[in-house]
C-alpha cells in the first residue's frame, strides 16, 4: 500500500469521544475544516470563546466572499457549499449563527446582519455551510511543485474531479490543456493521493477557470514519473494559453493492500475529516470495494455503521461527497429491518453495479459521552413546583429532554420522583422553557406490565434505519401528583373555574384525585349526563373546548367518552382511562349546564320560607338574576302574582338581601306597573350571557317577600261612653238621619249618619246600604250608589259610633234599616271613613258596553250602561273569554284579548255592576253572560277590570298609516305587530337599512327608500313596540332584524315623549302608473321563458291582464312561484338578475310582490303586491325551480376551480346551494376544508363570488362556526328563506392539503414511476408547464423521487389534473438535488388562471431492474467458507428469486396514482438530514416486503 494512500484513510479512530469544547481566540475570527487545504472547508466560527459553526440557511455567494476575505482570501470567485459538504460532524460543536444577510462587502463575518441571535439556529449538523476559496490570498503559502483539484460550481461536486492547479513560486496556477492528456491526469491523480492506474482528462475549462497564471502546458507524462513537474512541460508560465484552455482530471480512489473478506471500513480522500463520514467501502476477496447503491436498503447502512463499532447510522449521502472510488461491488447487499448483521442480509449479484456511480456513503452517529449525570436518572425542570418541570432524562451521560410521552411512561416518571398516584399530567405547550439540546434521544417505550423507568425501552430519533441527532420539535413537560394533598371520592364529578354555579371545567374523582376530562370525542350525551349527574336536567348544555375555563392542576383522566345519555353518571359511560388516552391540558371540556325551566319563570332562593327570597328569572333555560336598581312594590307584586301569592302584602328587598348565587345577572332596568301577569312582561334590559357574568360581581340584587305583614288600621277603637249614653245636640235621627258632606254637589260625598244626636261616619257599608242611601237623599229612578273607599271626601273622626247598619234594600230611609250598637271598647276603626256618590238615570243605553281612561287605541276601563247610568265590572273571575266578548260587543277583531285588572285605568267614578262574570264565549254581548249584578255585588274598587283589545294582525306584520295624501299607500308612520297588536316604532337610531326593509317586506321596490324620523306623519294613539331597530338591509321583515322592545306599560308611558319612525317607499316623482288592463292572459298567471330547461328561465306574472317581467323578487316569493308553477318538491329556488335568460324590457308593471304574511301561499296572486307604480331594472328576474334530489344532505363540494379551491356548495335539501359572504370567515372555511379532507392549514376565503355565483339557490347566511364542527351543516348560520343576499356576494374557498414547499409527486401514470408532476408551494399542490421542460428537469425530478434517472413528458401525456399551473420556465441543469433548487418562475393566482388549459409536464423516471439470473452466497462475519454456506445455496436460491421477483414487481408497479412524495428540509426543527429522503406514500398503504424493508430509502440527492 502506497504510503501517500494511507493517509487518506482512517484508521482506528475511536467511535465515541468525550464532548470536550475546543477554546479559540479572538472572538469573531473564522476557519475552514476538513478541505485539501486552507482554501477549502466546512465555515468554524470562534464565538463565546469555543469555535462553532454556521447555519446553511440563507448562505450564498455573498457570505462566502466575506469568509473568504475575512482569511486573507481574494473574494473573487468565492464559492459556497452546503450541506456540511466537507463532513458531517457530531454535535459536540454549537452552530453560531443562522439566516446572515451579508452584502458581499464586509470585511468580517460578524459584521453582517444577523436577524437571529447567537446560539438560535433552526438547522441540524447536517445543514452547515462549507466555502471554497479559489482566488489565492497574499500568502498562499504553498509548496513549489504541489497539487490540487478544484471546482467552481456551488452545487455540490465529486470531490475527486476538478481543475488542476499547481504551485509555482509560491503561486497557484493553472495547466494548459494543450497536450493534456489520460498519462497527465494518472500521474497528477498519484500526485494527489488517488490511484494512478485509472484517471480521466478534461479540457476547455470543464471545472471553471483558474484565477492565477497558466503556470505549463505541452505536458508528456509516462507512467514512470510520480509528479507533474517531473513530466515534460514547456516552462512555467511560457504559454499563451487563456484560462478557457485550463485542464482538468478526474481522479479515483483506492485503498490498497489486503484487507479481512467481510471488513467495512468508510473512505475520506486525503484522510481528512471526521471518521463517521465516508464512502462505504467492503472487503471483497482481500480487496476493498464501494458498496454497491442499486435497490439500497437504508438498513444496510444501520448495519454498516455497527459493524464499525457505531451504535446507529444518520442518513446517507451520494459518492459526489467523497469522489469516485477505483471499483465498485458487483453483487449488492440488501438488508431487512429483521437484520442484526451484514451477515443476515442478502448478497446479489448486480449486472449493473460496474459502473463508478453506483457507490453510496454513509454517516455514523457517533455518540458524545459526558459524564454530566448518571444515565437513568430523570428531573423536572424549570417549574413553579418540584412536582412540574420540564422533563430531562440522562442518556449517555447528559441531560436530554424529553420528545413525547405516553400515559404509562409519565406515570412511570412520576414514581421514580417519589410520587404515590399513578396519575399525571403531561404538558406539551414547552411552557417550561425549551433546551434545545440536540442529541438523539426521543422517548420511552413502556408497556403497562413494565414496573419500573429503567426497565422501559429507550428509543431514538428518526426511523427504523436512521437515527437523528436534533432538537425535539415539542420538549415535554409533567406535572406529578400525591394523593396526599387531595380529597374526593371516586367517580364524584364537578364544574370548576366558572363565575356561575353552572358552568365550568368538568373534573371527574379518579384514584382520589381531581382530573380533568379531555375533549377528543365529546359530545352532547356525555355533557347530558354530567349535567344531569349535577342535577341540572335541561336540554342542551352548552359544550366549550381548548379549555375555556383554564387548566386543571390535576391530570386529564378521561378522552373518547361515549355516554348514550340514560347514565346515571359518568362513570358508567364508556370512555378511554388514564393512562391509555392521549390529550393536552389546552384540551379539556368545559359545559354550561341547563336547567329545566321555560323561559320567563320564576323563583325565589336562599330565604328561611317558601314565600321570601332573592328572585331568579328563567331564560334560555337558565335561572337569572335580577339586578335591584329601582326595585319597587310594583315588582314584588307582579313577582308574587306570578308565584300564585295572590293576598297579602308584597315587599320588595334590595342590596342582596337573601343573599346573591352564583348565577348571571339576567334583568336590569326592571319596570312594572303592577299589573303584568309575568316579571318578563315589564319593560326590561336583559343582559346576555356574557355580559350577565360580567356584572354578577359588581351588581347587587333584587329580593322579595310575598306575605309581609305590614302594620294595618286596628278592628276596632274606644269611644266615650258618653256617645251611648247622654244625647247629642248635632242631630235629630227621625228628622235627617243620613247626610253628605265635604262635597259642593248633593250627589257625592262623605257619609254621616246620626246616632243618639251626634254625627258618626261609617266604617262598613253594603250596595244595599248605599242604595237605601241614594234613595233617600233624592235619587229615587237611580238608586246605584258608588261606595268611595279612598277616603276622598275627608275624615270626621277615625272611629264609627255604630258597629254597622243593615238594609234589605227596598227601604225608603236608613231609619227603616237595623242599626247595630256596638260596645264602648271596641267599636269600629277606619282611617278613611266612607263616601258615597248617587247618579241620575238617562246617561246611557242599557246594554251599551265601552272602555275608558285608556292611553292607546283599544284599551281601558269596562263600562257597561244598566238602567241609564254606566257602571264598571269587578275582576273577579273576569277573564280573557269575558273579554274577549266585550271586544267583540265593540265591533273590535275576534282575538286573544289581554285582561288588566286592579283597576289599572282607575277606578272611575260609576258603580260596580257586575261581578263573578262568567261568558261562554258565545255571546254577543256581556248582558248575555252570566254575572252577579247590583246590589248582590261584594267587591273593592280596587278591583274594577279593564282590557287590551288585540287586533286581526299576525307577528311581524307591518303596515303604513297617517299618509298625508289619502291614496297615498307608499308613506306613513310605520306600524308594526306584535302579540296581535299594532304599535309604533321609535325613530332613535332609524336608518335607510330599516326602511329598506319595511318597504320591502310591504312589497314596494326598494329603490328611492327614504327613512322619516320626528313623527313626521303623526304619531297615532298606539303602544311604542320597538326602538334601536338595527336591520342589515338585505332582511325580508323588520321581525328579522336586531331591535330592542318595550313592555307594553312602558310602550303606553313613553309614547307621549317618544318620536316615531316612517317611510317613503319610493319618490311619487318618479312614479309611472301601471296599465288599467289587457287581455293577453288570466290575472295571477305565472310563465318561465328563455331557459333551455324545464324550470328555469324569466319569470313573468300576469297583472291586469297583461304579462309582466319582475324588477324584484325574494326566495320567499320565488319558491311560490316555483310552487304555482307546479313545481312543489322543494321550498327553494334560485334567483337572478344577470339577464343569463335573456333579455326582455327591464319594466315592471308593478313594484314587487311580498309573501312575507303568507310564506304557505300556492301562487303568487295570494301575496301583497305593491302596485302604485311600475318599476324599472337593468336585468329582470329569473328562476330556477327544483324537482328531483341531486345530492345526499349536508354535502359539501368545491366548483368551478381545482379540486382544493373553489365555489363552496352545500346540499341543503337534497338540492346543490352556494354560501352567502356576509359573515363568512376562515374559520368557516376551515371546517368545509377540514370536511372535505383537505388539510388542516388556515385556507383563504373569497367572498365576491371569486369562482363565480353558480346555478344555484344561496342556502346559507351568516354563517358562524366555532372550528370544533366536523361540517359546516353543524355550524350556526341563517337557512333559505330567511334572508337575501347578492349573487355578488357567493364564497369561495381555497384549502391548503398541508404538503410541504418543494416536495413532489407523480400522479395518473400506470405505474409509480410515471405520471404527471406535481409539486407543493405554500400547502397546495400544482403542476408545471412543460414550456422548456426537458430530459435535465425530469433527471431531477426522478433523483428527488429516489428514481436512477428519468426522461421528460411534454404535451400533458398523463392528463392534466384538476390542479392549479403553479411554476414555469423551469430551467435545471440535470445534478440538482430538488426541483425547488431549480430556477423556474412561481405564478401568481392571476397568472396561473390565466394558463388553464396550457400542457403541463409529465416524467417517466427508471427503474431498477433484475437480472435474468443471480448467484448469491452468504457472508460470514466469523469466516465461514463459501463451501459452508453452498450447502444451503439451492434452497435459498428458489426462497429469494420468487421474493426478489416479487418485491420488484411491487416496487415497478407502486400504488396506482401516485409515486412516492420526496420532502426536502421542510422543517427546520425535523429529526431527519435535509438533504435524505423519505419514502412516503400517500395512499398511507405499503405492501408488507415495502414496510419491513422501506425500500426507496436513498441518498441524499
Amino acid at each position: 500500500m502506497k504510503i501517500q494512500l494511507a493517509l487518506f484513510v482512517l484508521i482506528g479512530l475511536a467511535t465515541v469521544r468525550k464532548a470536550v469544547p475546543e477554546a479559540c481566540s479572538p472572538s469573531g475570527s473564522v476557519r475552514l475544516v476538513w478541505g485539501a487545504g486552507p482554501w477549502e472547508g466546512n465555515v468554524q466560527i470562534c464565538l463565546n470563546g469555543g469555535w462553532g459553526w454556521i447555519c446553511q440557511n440563507s448562505f450564498y455567494t455573498n457570505e462566502a466572499k466575506v469568509v473568504c476575505r475575512q482569511l486573507g482570501f481574494n473574494a473573487t470567485g468565492s464559492v459556497y457549499r452546503r450541506y456540511a459538504y466537507y463532513g458531517w460532524p457530531d454535535p459536540s460543536l454549537p452552530i453560531w449563527l443562522d439566516q446572515l444577510g451579508c452584502h458581499g462587502t464586509e470585511s468580517n463575518i460578524m459584521s453582517c446582519p444577523q436577524p437571529k441571535a447567537i446560539g438560535d439556529a433552526s438547522c441540524n449538523h447536517n445543514a452547515l455551510a462549507a466555502v471554497l476559496c479559489p482566488n489565492q490570498g497574499a500568502n498562499p503559502n504553498c509548496s513549489e511543485g504541489s497539487l490540487r483539484l478544484l471546482r467552481n460550481q456551488a452545487s455540490t461536486p465529486f470531490k475527486s474531479y476538478g481543475r488542476v492547479e499547481i504551485c509555482h513560486s509560491n503561486r497557484w496556477g493553472s495547466i494548459c490543456d494543450s497536450g493534456w492528456g489520460t498519462p497527465d491526469a494518472k500521474v497528477a491523480c498519484g500526485q494527489l493521493g488517488y490511484t494512478a492506474s485509472a484517471a480521466s482528462s478534461y479540457c476547455c475549462a470543464t471545472y471553471g477557470q483558474s484565477y492565477g497564471p497558466v503556470w505549463l502546458s505541452n505536458m508528456g507524462c509516462t507512467s514512470s514519473n510520480n509528479q507533474l513537474t517531473s513530466c515534460t512541460h514547456d516552462n512555467f508560465g511560457a504559454n499563451t494559453c487563456s484560462h478557457s484552455k485550463d485542464a482538468g482530471a478526474g481522479c479515483r480512489g483506492e485503498v490498497t493492500g489486503s484487507c479481512t473478506n467481510g471488513a467495512v471500513k468508510l473512505f475520506r480522500p486525503y484522510g481528512i475529516g471526521p471518521n463517521n463520514d465516508g464512502l462505504a467501502l467492503y472487503c471483497n476477496n482481500s480487496r476493498w470495494v464501494g458498496f454497491c447503491d442499486d435497490g439500497w436498503s437504508c438498513h444496510n447502512a444501520r448495519l454498516i455503521c455497527k459493524k464499525l463499532g457505531f451504535p446507529a447510522a444518520l442518513n446517507t449521502r451520494w459518492e459526489g461527497y467523497y469522489g469516485y472510488y477505483k471499483q465498485t461491488d458487483t453483487y449488492r447487499f440488501y438488508c431487512r429491518s429483521t437484520n442484526t448483521d451484514l451477515s443476515q442480509c442478502s448478497y446479489t449479484y448486480r449486472s449493473s453495479c460496474t459502473s463508478l456511480n453506483d457507490q453510496i456513503g454513509v454517516i455514523c452517529y457517533k455518540p458524545i459521552i459526558s459524564k454530566t449525570c448518571t444515565d437513568g436518572q430523570v428531573r423536572l425542570q424549570n417549574g413553579n413546583t418540584t412536582s412540574e418541570g420540564r422533563v430531562e432524562y440522562c442518556y449517555e451521560g447528559r441531560w436530554n429532554p424529553v420528545c413525547s410521552l405516553t400515559g404509562i411512561a409519565a406515570s412511570l416518571i412520576c414514581k421514580q420522583l417519589g410520587y404515590n398516584s399513578t396519575l399525571a399530567t403531561i404538558i406539551d405547550d414547552q411552557r417550561f422553557n425549551r433546551s434545545d439540546i440536540r442529541s438523539v434521544f426521543n422517548t420511552f417505550s413502556c408497556s403497562s406490565t413494565t414496573p419500573s423507568l429503567g426497565q422501559c425501552n429507550n428509543t431514538m430519533k428518526g426511523s427504523a434505519c436512521f437515527t437523528s441527532v436534533s432538537k425535539c420539535t415539542t420538549e415535554v413537560g409533567l406535572r406529578c401528583h400525591n394523593t396526599a394533598f387531595t380529597t374526593c371520592t371516586d367517580g364524584q364529578s364537578r364544574l370548576v373555574n366558572g363565575t356561575l354555579a353552572q358552568e365550568g371545567r368538568v373534573e371527574v374523582c379518579l384514584s382520589g384525585i381531581w382530573g380533568s376530562v379531555c375533549q377528543n370525542g365529546f359530545g352532547q350525551s356525555d355533557a347530558y349526563v354530567i349535567c344531569k349527574e349535577l342535577g341540572y336536567n335541561g336540554p342542551s348544555p352548552n359544550v366549550y373546548y381548548r379549555s375555556k375555563y383554564g387548566e386543571s392542576t390535576g391530570p386529564i383522566v378521561y378522552s373518547n367518552l361515549k355516554c348514550k345519555g340514560w347514565e346515571t353518571v359518568l362513570t358508567e359511560c364508556t370512555k378511554d382511562t388514564f393512562p391509555s388516552i392521549s390529550c393536552s391540558p389546552q384540551n379539556t371540556i368545559g359545559l354550561i349546564c341547563k336547567d329545566d325551566c321555560s323561559d320567563g319563570d320564576v323563583r325565589l332562593v336562599g330565604g328561611g320560607f317558601a314565600n321570601e327570597g332573592t328572585v331568579e328569572v328563567c331564560m334560555d333555560h337558565m335561572w337569572g338574576l335580577v339586578s335591584d336598581a329601582g326595585w319597587n312594590a310594583s315588582h314584588a307584586k307582579v313577582v308574587c302574582r306570578q308565584l300564585g301569592f295572590t293576598s297579602g302584602i308584597f315587599k320588595p328587598y334590595t342590596g342582596s338581601a337573601f343573599g346573591k348565587p352564583n348565577n348571571r345577572i339576567l334583568l336590569k332596568n326592571v319596570k312594572c306597573s303592577g299589573h303584568e301577569l309575568k316579571l318578563i312582561d315589564c319593560a326590561n334590559y336583559q343582559l346576555g350571557l356574557w355580559g350577565g357574568r360580567k356584572q354578577l360581581a359588581t351588581t347587587n340584587v333584587a329580593g322579595v317577600d310575598c306575605i309581609y305583614d305590614e302594620p294595618t288600621d286596628p278592628p276596632c277603637g274606644t269611644k266615650a261612653a258618653y256617645y251611648d249614653t247622654t244625647p247629642g245636640p248635632q242631630c235629630v235621627p227621625l228628622n235627617n238621619i243620613v247626610r253628605l258632606t265635604e262635597n259642593s254637589t248633593k250627589s257625592a260625598g262623605r257619609v254621616e249618619y246620626c246616632y243618639n244626636g251626634y254625627w258618626s261616619p261609617l266604617c262598613k257599608m253594603d250596595n244595599k246600604l248605599a242604595m237605601v242611601i241614594c234613595r233617600y237623599l233624592g235619587f229615587s229612578q237611580y238608586s246605584y250608589g258608588s261606595i268611595i273607599e279612598s277616603g276622598e271626601f275627608g275624615n270626621l273622626m277615625n272611629v264609627s259610633l255604630i258597629d254597622n247598619v243593615t238594609c234589605t234594600g227596598t227601604e225608603s230611609t236608613p231609619f227603616h234599616c237595623t242599626y247595630h250598637q256596638s260596645p264602648s271598647s271596641c267599636t269600629p276603626f277606619c282611617s278613611k271613613n266612607l263616601g258615597i256618590r248617587c247618579f241620575n238615570q238617562g246617561i246611557c243605553t242599557n246594554g251599551a258596553v265601552r272602555l275608558m281612561d285608556g292611553i292607546i287605541e283599544n284599551e281601558g276601563r269596562i263600562e257597561v250602561c244598566v238602567n241609564g247610568v254606566w257602571g264598571t265590572v269587578c275582576d273577579q273571575g273576569f277573564t280573557k273569554t269575558d273579554a274577549n266578548i266585550v271586544c267583540k260587543q265593540l265591533g273590535l277583531p275576534d282575538t286573544e284579548p289581554i285582561v288588566l285588572p286592579n283597576s289599572e285605568f282607575g277606578d272611575g267614578t260609576y258603580p260596580i255592576v257586575y261581578s263573578n262574570v262568567t261568558c261562554g264565549g258565545w255571546e254577543s254581548t256581556i248582558t248575555q253572560c252570566n254575572k252577579v249584578q247590583y246590589e248582590n255585588t261584594v267587591c273593592s274598587r280596587k278591583h274594577t277590570a279593564g282590557v287590551l283589545c288585540g287586533y286581526d294582525c299576525n307577528d311581524g306584520d307591518v303596515r303604513l298609516v297617517n299618509s298625508l295624501s289619502s291614496s297615498a299607500t307608499y308613506e306613513g308612520t310605520v306600524e308594526v305587530c306584535f302579540e296581535n297588536l299594532w304599535g309604533l316604532i321609535a325613530d332613535t337610531n332609524w336608518s335607510q337599512q330599516d326602511a329598506v326593509v319595511v318597504c320591502r317586506q310591504l312589497g314596494f321596490e326598494t329603490s328611492g327608500t327614504q327613512s322619516v324620523t320626528g313623527s313626521h306623519f303623526g304619531k297615532p294613539n298606539m303602544r311604542l313596540h320597538l326602538s334601536n331597530v338595527a336591520c342589515l338591509g338585505t332582511e325580508d321583515s323588520i321581525s328579522q332584524c336586531n331591535y330592542n322592545t318595550y313592555s307594553l306599560s312602558q310602550g303606553k308611558t313613553q309614547l307621549a315623549t317618544t318620536d316615531v319612525a316612517g317611510v317613503k317607499c319610493y319618490i311619487p316623482a318618479n312614479c309611472v302608473a301601471p296599465p288599467s288592463s289587457g287581455t293577453a292572459c288570466s290575472d295571477g298567471s305565472v310563465k318561465l321563458v328563455g331557459g333551455s330547461n324545464n324550470g328555469e328561465g324569466i319569470l313573468e306574472f300576469c297583472y291586469k291582464g297583461n304579462w309582466s317581467p319582475f324588477c324584484y323578487l325574494g326566495p320567499n316569493e320565488a319558491t311560490v312561484a316555483c310552487r304555482q308553477l307546479g313545481h312543489t318538491s322543494y321550498d327553494m329556488t334560485a334567483v337572478f338578475t344577470d339577464g343569463r335568460f335573456g333579455s326582455l324590457a327591464g319594466v315592471s308593471l308593478f313594484q314587487n310582490i311580498s309573501c312575507a304574511l303568507n310564506l304557505a301561499a300556492n301562487q303568487l296572486g295570494d301575496c301583497l303586491i305593491a302596485d302604485s307604480c311600475q318599476s324599472t331594472c337593468k336585468n329582470v328576474v329569473g328562476l330556477r325551480c327544483y324537482d328531483a334530489a341531486n345530492c345526499q344532505e349536508g354535502q359539501v363540494r368545491l366548483v368551478n376551480g381545482t379540486k382544493t379551491e373553489g365555489r363552496l356548495e352545500v346540499c341543503y335539501k337534497g338540492v346543490w346551494g352556494s354560501v352567502c359572504g356576509v359573515g363568512f370567515d376562515v374559520t368557516d372555511a376551515f371546517v368545509a376544508c377540514k370536511e372535505l379532507g383537505l388539510g388542516m392549514s388556515e385556507p383563504t376565503v373569497y367572498t365576491n363570488s371569486h369562482y363565480g355565483d353558480g346555478d344555484g339557490a344561496i342556502v346559507y347566511y351568516n354563517t358562524s362556526c366555532k372550528g370544533y364542527e366536523s361540517s359546516i351543516v353543524g355550524c350556526n348560520k341563517q337557512i333559505y328563506g330567511m334572508f337575501t343576499c347578492s349573487r355578488n356576494n357567493v364564497v369561495g374557498v381555497a384549502c391548503q392539503e398541508g404538503c410541504s414547499n418543494g416536495a413532489v409527486r407523480l400522479i395518473n401514470g400506470s405505474s409509480s414511476n410515471e405520471g404527471t408532476v406535481e409539486v407543493c408551494y405554500y400547502n397546495t399542490w400544482g403542476l408545471v408547464t412543460d414550456g422548456g421542460w426537458s430530459d435535465s428537469e425530469a433527471q431531477v425530478v426522478c433523483r428527488q423521487l429516489n428514481f436512477q434517472g428519468g426522461n421528460a413528458r411534454i404535451g400533458s401525456p398523463y392528463g392534466r389534473p384538476n390542479a392549479p399551473v403553479l411554476i414555469s420556465n423551469t430551467q435545471c441543469s440535470g445534478s440538482e438535488s430538488s426541483i425547488s433548487s431549480c430556477q423556474y418562475t412561481h405564478l401568481s393566482e392571476d397568472q396561473s388562471s390565466g394558463l388553464a388549459g396550457a400542457n403541463v409536464a409529465g416524467v417517466r423516471c427508471s427503474a431498477a431492474t433484475i437480472p435474468p439470473s443471480a448467484s448469491s452466497h452468504r457472508l460470514s462475519s466469523s469466516g465461514i467458507g463459501l463451501t459452508v454456506l453452498s450447502l444451503l445455496l439451492a434452497l435459498f436460491i428458489a426462497i429469494s428469486v420468487s421474493l426478489v421477483a416479487f418485491m420488484v414487481y411491487k416496487w415497478r408497479k407502486g400504488p396506482k396514482r401516485y409515486s412516492p412524495i420526496v420532502t426536502l428540509n421542510s422543517d427546520p426543527q425535523d429529526a431527519s438530514n435535509p438533504m435524505a429522503t423519505a419514502n412516503m406514500w400517500p395512499n398511507g398503504e405499503k405492501d408488507d416486503e415495502e414496510e419491513d424493508d422501506e425500500m426507496l430509502q436513498l441518498m441524499n440527492e
